[in-house]
């Protein structure tokens, strides 16, 4: 009938309430009070994502007849006269 049905939880002496569904060690889950009520919600488990760019180790021939100590690009006539 209801995706969530109601369940009435009463609380210990310790203040601590025992979940109807099982809880697996590593669940979260989110408390929204409103009002006199406590809404615990359950939230997804992060999943560990791959990086956004993979990385490739450099080639020693792409640094082949590169100058490093060459500046990068050709400074203007007037940058660094303030």
């Amino acid at each position: 009938m209801w995706d969530y049905p109601t369940v009435i939880l009463i609380a210990d002496k310790k203040r601590r309430v025992v979940l109807p569904r099982p809880a697996e060690p590593g669940d979260a889950y989110e408390c929204v009070a409103t009002g006199d009520r406590l809404i615990l919600l359950r939230l997804q488990p992060v999943t560990a994502g791959r990086p956004p760019v993979a990385e490739i180790p450099l080639k020693p021939t792409v640094l082949k007849g590169l100058d490093l100590d060459a500046p990068a690009f050709t400074p203007l006539a007037d940058e660094g006269l303030g």
